[in-house]
């Protein structure tokens, strides 16, 4: 097995690890047990990192297409008159709320006004239920890149004449469509038949929490006065003019509304002010969370499978005496024993960190996958995980040769 190698390595570092893979295909059960700590302990580590890693690159991704310096206004819960503690959404924002806080300080550069209501769609005899209907302006688009598979955006006229066109998600097209091309087909949301003109690509979940791949755009115009006949919006993107002066545009957006809705001191906001960087501060704060358990996982799995290999190696020390016996009176040194025994050890936990590396690296793909991320490997996962292997190695290796060492050969050929 080891035979390609003997060209690579030096000779006394190939022999011990001949000698390593023939004393370890002798416990085999034992070996394997000892390397299931270090695989689960490399598993861990690397998907809870390349896991963190993938959602750094999605929140960069978002922010970025969201725009710089964002704040969102959005509809805040009421209590509601039902079942008691029953909450509802109070839709109290309008558009001249949105105009409003754009004329009200030239610290902000662009406000886009949303407003949204789950519909049914159907496509001939096809039909999707649960598909969110967001009604944006033109200055939605100018805001958020939303990166199209196929069609076109929506145009001035299409705002002007409150043109029934819209713009969906990959996942509703899906499911209405199956292999169809959307682009230009007619479906109807709700009893209104629309058109479509553009197919988004897929996105999943965005900062603000909706999913924009079960979603389906219209010009604002048209879903406000075509289809549900409402002078009421649920959500304000507003873009401050620069990084500085975020905090300050909330807190003036906030005071604006307060007096706008009529709301008296010591009353609660009917609307909710959000920094995205906040939600971005929140979720990097989770993932620390994350992180840090799984990295108190990996050294308890690392900690056990030390203590494995550290049993492992004691059992071949006692069971492997004649052979040290016999290598030291043909003139082996003490420190050749020792370094036989810390290569054994160190061979075990690099097994296990190679498995583990490969495992995790193919979970975390299967994680990117189905939550739609982007895929990434942390290299300082990787080298942590391949150093904490290495350290467990060689620390589970060091009473073993000692042991070893203080084996006597006069003794051992005397018995």
């Amino acid at each position: 097995m080891l035979e390609p190698l003997r060209e690579l390595f030096p000779k006394n570092i190939y022999l011990n690890l001949a000698i390593a893979l023939k004393s370890l295909g002798s416990f085999k059960l034992r070996t394997f047990l000892a390397i299931i700590g270090v695989v689960l302990g490399t598993l861990s580590l690397i998907t809870v990192a390349n896991t963190s890693r993938s959602m750094e690159l999605k929140t960069i991704k978002d922010l970025e297409r969201f725009g710089k310096n964002l704040l969102t206004v959005k509809s805040g819960l009421m209590r509601g008159h039902g079942s008691p503690g029953a909450l509802t959404e109070s839709t109290k924002l309008t558009l001249d709320d949105a105009i409003a806080i754009k004329e009200s300080s030239p610290l902000i550069n662009r406000v886009a006004p949303v407003s949204s209501k789950t519909f049914p769609l159907r496509y001939k005899s096809t039909t999707a239920t649960g598909t969110m209907m967001m009604g944006i302006s033109m200055e939605f688009l100018k805001l958020k890149k939303i990166p199209l598979a196929g069609g076109r955006l929506f145009t001035e006229v299409d705002e002007k004449e409150m043109r029934k066109t819209a713009i969906i998600g990959s996942k509703a097209a899906e499911k209405l469509f199956k292999d169809e091309d959307p682009v230009g087909k007619y479906i109807f949301i709700y009893r209104v038949p629309c058109e479509v003109v553009g197919v988004l690509e897929p996105m999943a979940i965005d900062l603000s929490g909706i999913n924009e791949d079960n979603i389906i755009y219209v010009p604002l115009s048209t879903f406000m006065r075509r289809l549900v006949n409402t002078s009421k919006i649920n959500l304000i993107y507003v873009e401050a003019t620069r990084e500085e002066v975020v905090g300050q545009s909330k807190g003036e957006i906030e005071v604006l509304l307060r007096q706008r809705h009529n709301i008296k001191k010591g009353e609660r906001d009917d609307f909710t002010v959000t920094d995205l960087k906040d939600i971005n501060a929140m979720q990097t704060k989770t993932m620390k969370i994350v992180v840090t358990l799984g990295m108190i996982t990996s050294a308890i799995s690392f900690t056990i499978s030390s203590i494995g290999i550290l049993s492992i190696m004691i059992l071949m020390v006692n069971e492997r005496r004649v052979e040290i016996g016999i290598r030291r009176v043909v003139g082996a040194k003490k420190r050749d024993i020792a370094i036989q025994f810390l290569t054994e050890s160190s061979f075990i936990s690099l097994m296990g960190a190679v498995a583990g590396l490969m495992a995790g690296i193919a979970l975390s793909y299967g994680i990117s996958a189905l939550a739609k991320i982007p895929f990434a490997v942390s290299p300082g996962g990787v080298i942590i995980s391949v150093a904490a292997s290495i350290v467990t190695g060689i620390a589970s290796g060091i009473y073993p040769s000692i042991k070893a060492m203080e084996i006597q050969p006069v003794n051992i050929l005397r018995n």
